[in-house]
């Protein structure tokens, strides 16, 4: 009762509230996507992941240049452990990109198979997106987590991080 005491006597959270609402009851309208709408997210997702990925090529191409100087310009442990961190955020950023990558394909594959057994009939391109990606209503919401050989090449990546970073070069003759 308190609340709406306040809300009356101010304008702008009368709108807010009003908008809040509006939006509410629009959400739950429209739970419902048609194929096309379902398709269109995806590709805004993989375009969206494209760029991020992009991203981390550029991150982990400065992080060994960063290790190359670090090791030319003999720096102290703690340039070395300021560098570690930043590879470390940059190896998490690359499986969370990973992770997007496979969850909007999977949640593709989700969401048509949704839309397939609630009846609506579906195209023959998205029956294809079903059985490629193969994650189907009956196997619950998709998880957030990359997939094996994503986590093999960050994996990769991480221990030339900390080889080039940390482990003595062999004597030069």
């Amino acid at each position: 009762m308190i609340l709406f005491k306040v809300i009356g006597r101010n304008l702008f959270l009368k709108y807010l509230y009003i908008f809040f609402v509006y939006c509410f009851k629009l959400t739950i309208n429209k739970l419902k996507m048609k194929e096309f709408e379902i398709i269109q997210l995806a590709n805004l997702n993989f375009i969206n992941n494209a760029i991020y990925l992009l991203c981390v090529i550029i991150m982990t191409i400065l992080a060994f240049y960063l290790i190359r100087r670090s090791r030319e310009l003999n720096m102290p442990t703690y340039a070395k452990a300021v560098l570690t961190l930043f590879c470390t955020c940059i190896i998490f950023f690359g499986l969370q990109v990973s992770s997007f990558l496979v969850q909007a394909q999977k949640g593709m594959s989700y969401q048509l198979s949704e839309l397939k057994q609630s009846g609506v009939e579906i195209s023959s391109s998205a029956d294809a997106v079903i059985n490629q990606f193969g994650h189907t209503v009956e196997m619950g919401t998709v998880p957030l987590a990359p997939d094996f050989p994503s986590i093999v090449i960050w994996a990769t990546i991480a221990f030339m991080f900390v080889g080039g970073i940390w482990f003595k070069y062999p004597d030069q003759k």
